[in-house]
């Protein structure tokens, strides 16, 4: 296994390699030793140690507290203080630095072991949190519509690109932005506002649209719950749905005429059954597709089956009229008027008076009704 490298810091020798010699046998490794603020920094760099042992007091003009907040800001790198300063007022100004761990000197070794090893544990965690925050944060800035995370007290955490955008002076509010002041600037509706404090602490995700500022946004609120399963925060996503709002207009429009015009199917069916005259509609090339109660009564086929025939396998063999896929083809738009025999499912001959008149639409024919009135002789 690797031995992790402390770089030790400290401006008294025989302390140093005292230091040095106690860390080895712990397992570790000494890379390196500065005794001033400014070795400590370049070291660091050079070095890149997993963890360093800083003394406060230093020669030179840079003290350890402000060689370890250098460090931090530029590597990372987890810094404890190793330091015979016990004062409240030493100890206040090294905890601004965010060090790792605080050991008085003379120290136990078994004392500066587990600190060292705790300190190296929490970096690792705390590097994992920053890599997981980083991803997050890629993952909500791939998303193209706003994003905003905020807790239980309004206050924004959290934005993505997209709604950063959008934020402009609101952002420079003392303490940061809350959502009272996205409220105030125009960039969240009072109704979204209301709807994040009603469903806060929900346990499922909220969605609601709205009409705002000239535009239909979908907004989802997002409870987010910590380690115990307490929500603590939460997270809306806001999308322009007005295409799809226009979509639904356009498709309940739609859905009202096709409602309309089955009322009046249903009516025009009504009229054609209550005819005393037996009618056929066609194709434009003569397939049936709709015929009349009367026609069924006196022909004695259902719709079921004669639809999709042509019209021609219900006339007589031996009638002349022109009705055979070809007449249709000839004469697409002409009124077609004459006798014509037909022969019924029984195989009785039915001779009528005959009407076919060409549907066009758009300067096409896209169907014919055949119009059937029965001769006695």
């Amino acid at each position: 296994m690797e031995r992790r490298k402390v770089l030790v810091v400290e401006d008294e020798f025989i302390t140093a390699s005292d230091i040095q010699s106690t860390l080895n046998g712990m397992g570790f490794e000494v890379p390196g030793i500065a005794d001033t603020g400014e070795d400590a920094i370049r070291l660091a760099g050079e070095l890149k140690p997993d963890a360093i042992l800083m003394d406060i007091s230093l020669k030179g003009k840079m003290n350890g507290i402000t060689a370890a907040g250098v460090i931090r800001e530029k590597y990372g790198t987890p810094v404890i203080f190793l330091t015979g300063q016990s004062d409240d007022a030493t100890i206040t100004r090294a905890l601004e630095s965010e060090p790792f761990g605080y050991i008085i000197k003379p120290f136990e070794e078994k004392n500066l072991k587990t600190t060292i090893t705790m300190a190296l544990y929490k970096h690792a965690i705390d590097e994992q949190l920053k890599e997981s925050e980083q991803l997050v944060r890629s993952l909500i800035n791939a998303n193209p519509e706003p994003i905003f995370i905020l807790d239980a007290k309004t206050r924004i955490l959290v934005i993505n690109d997209a709604f950063a955008a959008r934020l402009r002076d609101a952002a420079k509010s003392p303490g940061g932005p809350t959502l009272d002041t996205l409220v105030s600037a125009g960039i969240v509706s009072p109704q979204l506002a209301a709807a994040i404090r009603e469903h806060f602490f929900d346990k499922k995700v909220f969605f609601f649209d709205e009409e705002f500022q000239g535009k239909w946004l979908g907004h989802l609120i997002m409870p987010v719950a910590n380690s115990v399963g307490e929500v603590t925060r939460c997270a809306v996503n806001s999308g322009d749905i007005t295409a799809m709002k226009q979509a639904e207009v356009k498709m309940k429009g739609l859905n009202e005429q096709l409602l309309k015009e089955r009322k009046e199917l249903v009516i025009f069916k009504a009229m054609l059954d209550g005819m005393d005259d037996l009618l056929i509609a066609t194709t434009d090339l003569g397939a049936i597709f709709f015929v009349n109660d009367v026609f069924q009564k006196r022909f004695g086929y259902t719709l079921d089956e004669v639809k999709g025939k042509h019209i021609s396998m219900l006339k007589d063999p031996q009638d002349t009229f022109p009705m055979d896929q070809n007449a249709f083809f000839v004469d697409r738009k002409g009124v077609w008027n004459g006798s014509s025999s037909f022969v019924t499912k029984h195989q009785l001959k039915l001779k009528t008076l005959l009407k076919s008149t060409p549907v066009i639409r758009d300067n096409v024919t896209i169907c014919r009704v055949f119009v059937l009135r029965e001769r006695l002789t």
